[in-house]
């Protein structure tokens, strides 16, 4: 009778400590759902606080409350102060609107995306940042376009126009550069992004707006990006001084060193590199220059080799005016010496930022799983 009780009693220790484990189980859940639910309404008035802050009106804020119920009510914060949130919450919205709504009623309503991206901050890309949507282009980026199917295929340059959260208009730089398709046609883009890398996408044309000639299309939120330079290039923010000379064009500069011809000075100013490679570099500079100066560079190669700095010319291959009165300079070094370009090509190398030791270390084990 005594091992009957013991028995018993060991039993309802045992359901209690059971019933005790998931009430607290329960009562954690609880409490989790309920600081979840605070943090949540945490957001929401920082939201409306910024929202407010930042002069958005009525129709606005509807808009973009709107677009967080619908696609991350969990995360109201993240998508009006984190661009890729809010840009997949973009993705989605558009998508499901473009099935029920006109292209007039569409595009009022990308609009004021556009004015509340812009307001929120989401319009700012930094340099050499990726990018993942048509959304993230900026006006007077040059495009190369062809329609889908033509043969042989024809690339026509031309630029962005225009940006809005549902739309992206695109204007041929010429009367030869026009497009013959026809509306609900696709077409084949790619693009150049020389603080970044190469990028293509395909997309549909909604509306061909005359006088000028200017192409309306859908916003693509999955671009193909890939490399394709022929040397290492790495990002820099260096502040430098550079000369803006003009050489005759009788020198063959892919024959002869730059430093063996005669040039002449036309002005010195203030530039930034914003990346840098053996064979060429972007800069910013804050005034508009001649495609037919070059740009010459006294870089100090931080080696042990004399002389300390070599000089580059630099041929313009391509400006674009990023705000108002500052430029994007892209370029090639012409008349680089075997020597010298070896030793730029080290300096690039040196620039990267170190690995750590951890990721070395986990490089160092995948490549032993491998063997």
């Amino acid at each position: 009778m005594q091992l009957l009780y013991n028995i018993w009693l060991l039993w309802a220790i045992t359901f209690l400590f059971l019933l005790l484990l998931i009430v607290s189980f329960l009562i954690g859940i609880y409490k989790k759902k309920k600081e979840e639910k605070n943090r949540v309404l945490r957001d929401w008035e920082r939201v409306r606080f910024i929202l407010k802050e930042k002069e958005l009106n009525e129709k606005e804020i509807k808009l973009l409350e709107e677009l967080i119920y619908k696609y991350d009510p969990q995360n109201p914060l993240g998508v009006s102060t984190f661009r890729q949130h809010y840009i997949r919450c973009l993705h989605k919205y558009i998508t499901n609107a473009r099935k029920n709504l006109s292209f007039e009623e569409l595009n009022e309503i990308g609009e004021m995306l556009r004015e509340i991206g812009i307001r929120l901050g989401h319009d700012y890309i930094p340099y050499g940042q990726r990018i993942y949507a048509t959304i993230e282009l900026y006006q007077n980026q040059p495009v190369w376009m062809s329609p889908q199917g033509e043969t042989p295929t024809l690339w026509r340059k031309a630029h962005v126009v225009d940006i809005n959260g549902a739309f992206f208009r695109v204007a041929p730089f010429t009367h030869q550069d026009r497009l013959p398709v026809n509306l609900g046609q696709y077409v084949s883009f790619k693009m150049w992004r020389e603080e970044d890398a190469r990028y293509q996408f395909s997309t549909v044309l909604r509306r061909i707006e005359l006088d000028p000639e200017i192409y309306v299309f859908d916003h693509v939120f999955s671009l193909e990006r890939f490399q394709s330079r022929a040397y290492f290039r790495v990002r820099l923010d260096k502040p430098i001084e550079v000369d803006l000379v003009k050489i005759e064009k009788k020198y063959d500069l892919n024959q002869i060193s730059a430093e063996d011809v005669p040039c002449q000075i036309q002005f010195s100013t203030r530039a930034r590199i914003i990346n840098l490679s053996a064979g060429g570099s972007a800069i910013l500079i804050d005034r508009d220059i001649e495609d037919s100066y070059f740009i010459r560079i006294l870089l100090n190669m931080e080696d042990e080799k004399e002389p300390k700095h070599i000089t580059l010319y630099m041929r313009i291959i391509n400006k674009v005016n990023i705000s108002l009165g500052r430029y994007m300079y892209r370029g090639t070094f012409v008349g680089l010496t075997d020597d010298n370009r070896d030793r730029l090509a080290k300096y690039v190398f040196r620039q990267q930022p170190p690995i750590s030791s951890a990721l070395r270390e986990r490089q160092k084990k995948n490549e032993e799983k491998k063997v």
